[in-house]
């Protein structure tokens, strides 16, 4: 496994063209896991490296962002990564989980957020004529990103939906073994489907989780 930081680039197929090399780099095969803007960064990247699947997380069919958002963060209220961190939870009174959400966007920085944000309004995705196998994973309490986004993501890559109870946009965080047991799913349908004459994911089948 290997974690690659979304870059500061003003577009997403700029970030996922600043990836490519570095996941060509990887064996196959490959499974791109990326949540709400890496999510888009990964459909971008799967276009420009072979991928054996895909697992996107809090991440719809292009995600929405609001010019009242965007104005926000560019004003840089104090508490803006505070905020941001209680709207991204579930439970925004566990203050433990507000603080390391927070330490996460500070790590970026108010303008690389700011750019971030730009960029993944500006998106608007195109799904490949002939998708890997995707797993689109939604924390039910998501109010970034609606249900029918990931559902369409989901009908548009001909994947798979997996709600996760009790997380919002950060599912990988509030809820991990759930979040890791689908993603370790996901990698299985990949390995399957890539297997001569493996049948793929079978419609009522039972994952192994």
């Amino acid at each position: 496994m290997r974690i690659l930081p979304v870059p500061d680039e003003p577009s997403v197929p700029a970030m996922a063209a600043a990836l490519a090399a570095q996941v060509a780099e990887l064996p196959e095969r490959r499974v791109l896991t990326g949540a709400s803007l890496g999510g888009m960064v990964a459909l971008e990247v799967e276009k420009l490296v072979p991928v054996q699947g895909l697992i996107l997380i809090a991440t719809g069919f292009g995600i929405t962002v609001g010019e009242s958002l965007l104005e926000w963060v560019a004003a840089n209220p104090p508490d803006l990564f505070e905020k941001m961190a209680g709207v991204s939870l579930a439970d925004r009174e566990n203050r433990d989980q507000v603080a390391l959400a927070a330490r996460d966007f500070a790590a970026r920085g108010q303008p690389v957020v700011l750019r971030h944000l730009r960029a993944l309004g500006a998106y608007r995705p195109e799904p490949p004529a002939a998708p890997p196998p995707t797993l689109v994973i939604w924390g039910r309490e998501d109010r970034s990103v609606p249900l029918a986004d990931h559902v369409e993501l989901a009908l548009r890559y001909r994947g798979v939906l997996a709600p996760v109870a009790g997380a919002a946009h950060k599912p990988f965080f509030e809820r991990p073994e759930e979040t890791v047991s689908w993603m370790l799913w996901a990698a299985w349908w990949a390995a399957a489907a890539g297997d001569r004459g493996a049948p793929g994911l079978r419609p009522g089948g039972t994952p192994p989780r």
